[in-house]
């Protein structure tokens, strides 16, 4: 038998307790912290981001100290274009763990995505120190950086970047972007020609080669690009067009 304190004070806060728990099992069902998390994730895979939120909102009344669950909602606010809400998910994430790059990762691209450049060249340089080695987080600094007109920076931590993988076309592409901007457009065109021995079929490198060959005085040169570039959207909208269900027709009787 439950024996209930006999000071009225300590029994308010005994009922108080009780009644907190008693709202937290009608609030979150049945469902563990878990369960919960695994319906958000499921819900997050099929695009259902509303509910995902608030399947994780729900874990987190369960288990309000698990940063992963901060994570994971603000990666759904994100998808619903909720930046402000999404910036505030992942600092409650950072707050439960100072340490997690990728909850700082994330606050800086969408802080990039707001156009606040500084506070995500901040939270990228938090993501670097945490985890040197993540070619995408040097990557993305190098944008922001670039965002901001720092065009050497930014070059820098793509070339930090491309020492960590020197295959990776996208920062081989930002890398001449930052170089064209500087009129540097020798640099410029190898950063392009190697992005393009990566992947030969992205039609935007191969125009953005060809304003840097136009750029450098050589008309020739951009006309075979540019000629590239077309060349490829066109076999896209073949492709794209493969791909769209012809109506039936309709005969009259």
């Amino acid at each position: 038998m439950t024996s209930f304190p006999s000071s009225p004070r300590i029994y308010r806060v005994f009922v108080l307790g009780w009644l907190m728990l008693l709202l937290s099992v009608l609030i979150t069902g049945c469902m563990s912290t878990g369960e919960w998390k695994d319906k958000g994730q499921k819900d997050f895979q099929n695009g259902k981001y509303s509910d995902a939120i608030s399947a994780y909102d729900k874990a987190i009344s369960i288990t309000p100290n698990d940063s992963e669950l901060y994570y994971l909602k603000g990666l759904s606010l994100y998808e619903m274009v909720r930046y402000k809400d999404a910036i505030d998910a992942f600092t409650d994430a950072i707050r439960q763990n100072e340490n997690y790059s990728l909850a700082w990762f994330w606050k800086g691209r969408t802080s990039y995505m707001m156009g606040d450049y500084d506070e995500a060249v901040r939270s990228f340089f938090k993501a670097i120190e945490i985890e040197p080695a993540n070619t995408e987080y040097w990557y993305y600094r190098g944008l922001a950086l670039s965002s901001r007109g720092q065009y050497d920076m930014a070059i820098q931590h793509f070339d930090k970047a491309l020492l960590i993988d020197k295959n990776n076309e996208k920062v081989w592409s930002a890398r001449g972007l930052a170089y064209s901007m500087k009129k540097q457009y020798e640099p410029a065109l190898y950063s392009y020609e190697q992005a393009i021995v990566i992947n030969s079929q992205n039609a935007e490198t191969w125009i953005n080669k060809a304003s840097v060959l136009k750029a450098l005085g050589r008309e020739a040169e951009a006309e075979v690009a540019i000629d590239k570039a077309n060349l490829i959207y066109e076999e896209q909208e073949k492709d794209i067009s493969k791909k769209i269900p012809k109506t039936p027709m309709q005969f009259l009787s």
